[in-house]
């Protein structure tokens, strides 16, 4: 019961006529305690008459039961006589694939997802601009239905029916949809055979996945000595990850996996993952400090082993730093890194807060085709818990997850650096002088710069021919709000930064508050909850319309250069898990090569991650760009016209990089080697899985 609570006529608590609770007083239990089975009642003394009911229901429910039980088992038997041969007869035969020459010794979960696969790679063209992205099939600007991924990141990925350009056979129906996600449900079950001495890994996984695996175009002949360790860090898979600090007294070049990897649980059977690989000035190996292999001290502290080259136990220390450092690589920068966070979260903000005939939509449609389908994918086959990436790691669950809420904080793109060196920094160009300065300046680098520069200057110039002024774009309130929301998904990535920060995030919201809030205004207001932002009272100046442009340009490029140059260094992985000698995802205590189950996984995952995209360098989409709304300064060049510009410098580009790469054999050690990953001519306008 409610009733009207009288106040002081001075300073009503309560407005007239409103109701308050009523405060009920505390009861105590009764003492002693005696026990309660709901069988006593307060009308008949021993029990209520509904306690007297359920003998008698309890008997019709039993005689009914009898023809609901019967008819139960004629549907499990009318479905046996249909369907049971065929499934029957299905499973044997995808037992028998045990058999030679094929010899698979993975599970029932990854055939079938194997199949699926293939279904969907053959006959499948490679699609083009001008033909796979019309118009007309654009949608609106809308919030998106989401599914959120299981492991420990504040992400959410936007559903397969989200896509716009549906056409494409990676957009998966409900039926479709239904059935992948509940593929994960099969038993994961471990196969520790190995391989037999002289038996080729390689020659295996191609007899098995030969229908899927991608074209292998970087050239590997030699794969374990020392000079292979040093290409695989400065022009491989580790090229991005290179580090220099002070070991033994000597500034080292340095890529590290301990400090991500080494403490993380695996499952029984498997060995710990770790390695960090050092060199000198001059690229020669010089020493892998391991924490991997010895378990670490109750307090953390690690039990490195450390290994020279020449040293008994050095074949097996390389081997663990390289099988480690795909594992990271493919974790954290590819699927956390470029999937979930950057392709994902920038998609999604286009998506929800760009219309589509607005021209940053069209500008980045080739850059977003099929992405949401392509993550849909990712987060049913890659990112689900039992699917085919932990079943290809030697993690727990508890490791994936682990590994995963890890990710944010390990990655390399510029964000990394502190406030007390220059960053956090969004231009991947000033972002490569910084590695210079460290001591850091390498041919991927290099091209990167180049070609960084590249699309910066398509950018640039394609804005100007829509926003006559740098403050009609700093203006433009649709704009405003797609890095708002952006930007704010980024910074929360990691559910602590819900309740508390790091420094690093710190410097982040600082710099992103500075930058972005005096020009786009409301647009950010969803980073503080629609309120003042908390840095509203800084007295730090915020920086002037020029600044904020060229953060706008920085992100816009940092995004371009990722899906494209990015997605190809962290995601061409094909000549590093064809071979599991070369690169294995998990194995076995003390030996030199993943098992065969783990070659056949890894070589799937790797294949998911191939398929053919709208090519960067050659395609033609002008269609998708609009008329301006307002005309553009005098000389100002049409958006076609910087399309042509773009596509021409990416030509001379392609060509420079095919002439470095022809020329390798001339040049000395450790520059003696091609450099494939940014070649334009490679490169393909969004991710693929």
């Amino acid at each position: 019961m409610k009733r009207a609570v009288e106040t002081s006529s001075e300073q009503p608590l309560i407005a007239k006529g409103e109701l308050a609770q009523e405060s009920w007083p505390v009861v105590q239990p009764p003492m002693p305690r005696k026990p309660q089975y709901f069988l006593c009642g307060n009308l008949c003394g021993c029990c209520p008459p509904y306690i007297l009911l359920a003998l008698v229901l309890g008997g019709l429910a039993a005689l009914l039961g009898f023809p609901g039980l019967s008819i139960f088992f004629m549907i499990v038997f009318s479905f046996l006589v249909v369907c049971g041969c065929p499934l029957a007869s299905f499973y044997i035969f995808t037992r028998l694939w045990a058999c030679p020459p094929w010899n698979w010794t993975a599970g029932l979960y990854v055939k079938l997802t194997y199949l699926a696969f293939q279904s969907v790679l053959i006959g499948r063209p490679t699609p083009t601009a001008d033909k796979d992205m019309p118009v007309n099939k654009m949608k609106p600007k809308a919030v998106l239905a989401k599914n959120t991924i299981e492991y420990a990141l504040n992400i959410s990925v936007p559903k397969g029916s989200e896509e716009e350009f549906s056409n494409d056979s990676l957009v998966n129906g409900q039926i479709v949809q239904f059935l992948e996600e509940s593929l994960s449900n099969l038993p994961q079950f471990e196969s520790f055979e190995e391989f037999a001495e002289g038996e080729d890994p390689v020659e295996y996984i191609m007899t098995q996945l030969g229908s899927v695996f991608p074209e292998v175009y970087q050239v590997w002949t030699d794969k374990q000595s020392d000079k292979a360790l040093t290409r695989f860090c400065l022009q491989g898979i580790g090229a991005h990850r290179i580090e220099i600090e002070e070991y033994c007294g000597r500034k080292m070049y340095v890529v590290k996996t301990n400090s991500a990897l080494a403490g993380l649980p695996v499952r029984e059977g498997f060995e710990h993952y770790g390695g960090d690989a050092y060199f000198d000035m001059r690229w020669n190996p010089v020493a892998i400090i391991d924490n991997g292999l010895h378990p670490a001290e109750p307090d953390g502290t690690p039990n490195p082993v450390v290994t020279q080259p020449g040293e008994l136990g050095w074949d097996r220390a390389k081997f663990r730093f390289r099988s480690s450092l795909s594992v990271l690589v493919t974790v954290v920068d590819h699927l956390y890194g470029i999937h979930l966070q950057t392709a994902n979260l920038f998609t999604t903000a286009l998506r929800e807060q760009l219309s589509p005939d607005h021209p940053m939509r069209r500008f980045f449609t080739p850059f977003t085709y099929q992405t949401i389908s392509v993550n849909d994918n990712a987060r049913n086959n890659l990112v689900q818990m039992r699917s085919i990436a932990p079943r290809c790691f030697g993690f727990t669950d508890q490791g994936m997850q682990l590994a995963f809420s890890a990710a944010p904080s390990l990655l390399k793109t510029g964000l990394e650096v502190s406030a007390e060196e220059g960053g956090p920094i969004f231009d991947r160009v000033k972002y490569i002088e910084y590695l210079k300065k460290q001591g850091i300046d390498t041919e991927y680098y290099r091209q990167s710069a180049e070609l960084a520069i590249i699309m910066k200057k398509f950018i640039r110039s394609y804005m100007e021919y829509y926003y006559p002024t740098m403050e009609e774009a700093l203006a433009d309130p649709e704009l405003a709000a797609f890095f708002g929301q952006f930007m704010h998904q980024v910074e929360f990535v990691k559910p602590t930064a819900l309740t508390h920060s790091t420094s690093k995030e710190e410097e982040m919201k600082r710099a992103l508050f500075n930058d972005l809030a005096p020009a786009a205004g409301a647009g950010l207001s969803c980073i503080a909850g629609g309120g003042q932002s908390p840095q509203a009272n800084d007295k730090k100046p915020a920086r002037d319309a020029r600044a904020t442009y060229e953060l706008y340009l920085d992100i816009f490029t940092q995004f371009m250069f990722l899906v494209t140059a990015g997605h190809e260094q962290v995601g061409a992985v094909e000549a590093y898990v064809q071979d599991a000698a070369f690169c294995a995802f998990k194995w076995t205590p003390g030996s030199l090569v993943g098992t065969k189950q783990t070659a056949t996984c890894q070589g799937l995952l790797m294949s998911f991650t191939s398929t053919p995209m709208p090519k960067l360098l050659g395609e033609n989409w002008t269609h998708l760009f609009p008329s301006p709304t307002k005309p553009p300064k005098p000389g100002v060049k049409t958006a076609s016209q910087v399309f042509t510009t773009f596509q021409e410098e990416l030509a001379a580009m392609s060509k420079k990089c095919q002439e470095y790469n022809d020329t390798a054999s001339s040049r000395a050690f450790p520059d003696n080697v091609p450099m494939y990953v940014l070649d334009p001519a490679r490169l393909e306008t969004s991710i693929s899985v």
